[in-house]
């Protein structure tokens, strides 16, 4: 008469009936622990992917930032010259009124002189504040493009990170450690209940 697994089990001694046993409750525990270890994968991944994703918004307001610096500065840099321009123009008009006033006659000799000298000075003064503000503003908007290639790349991430994450399968695990926890159980058992 054939005898269950059952009564195969009852009729080992106690040391391999403990082995069988705990080989059970190691495939089931496996299993939990597999699930467990890959569910907090999948979210730690995720949070990474978060955090990623944060990183992209601030580099993209940090980028928005940096243009309205651009532009503030633009606007800084365009009232200096205008207040530069408007002292040259009063330095002038007061030197002709001066120089008028003493009875100097304007545009012959040293006035003449006087006047081409600081012409070209203000149009120095011109060229370098001109080349002030573009070398300042442009290193701002450059500044700005860098952000937005970070921001671009973070994205990237992000995303890789959240279909890393979304690929994360802790049911899966859970089988897999249970077919591997099946598969020792099988050895242990096998040859004991035979």
């Amino acid at each position: 008469m054939a005898t269950s697994a059952w009564g195969k089990l009852r009729g080992l001694s106690n040391l391999d009936q403990i082995g069988i046993v705990s080989s059970g409750f190691g495939a089931i525990s496996g299993g939990i622990g597999a699930y467990y270890a890959s569910s907090a994968e999948k979210y730690r991944t995720k949070s990474l992917a978060l955090a990623l994703e944060h990183k992209k918004d601030m580099a993209l307001f940090n980028m928005r930032m940096a243009e309205s610096q651009a532009q503030h500065l633009n606007r800084a840099y365009n009232k200096q010259f205008q207040i530069a321009t408007l002292k040259a123009g009063a330095r002038k008009s007061t030197a002709r009124a001066t120089f008028a006033a003493r009875g100097i006659q304007m545009g012959v000799g040293s006035t003449k002189d006087a006047f081409v000298s600081d012409e070209i000075m203000k149009e120095l003064d011109k060229i370098t504040m001109n080349s002030n503000k573009v070398r300042a503003v442009e290193n701002q908007r450059l500044r700005g493009v860098g952000l937005g290639i970070q921001s671009t790349m973070l994205g990237l991430s992000a995303d890789n990170m959240f279909a890393t994450a979304s690929s994360i399968s802790p049911w899966m695990n859970v089988s897999s450690s249970l077919l591997t926890g099946a598969g020792n159980f099988a050895k242990i058992a096998g040859p004991l209940l035979k």
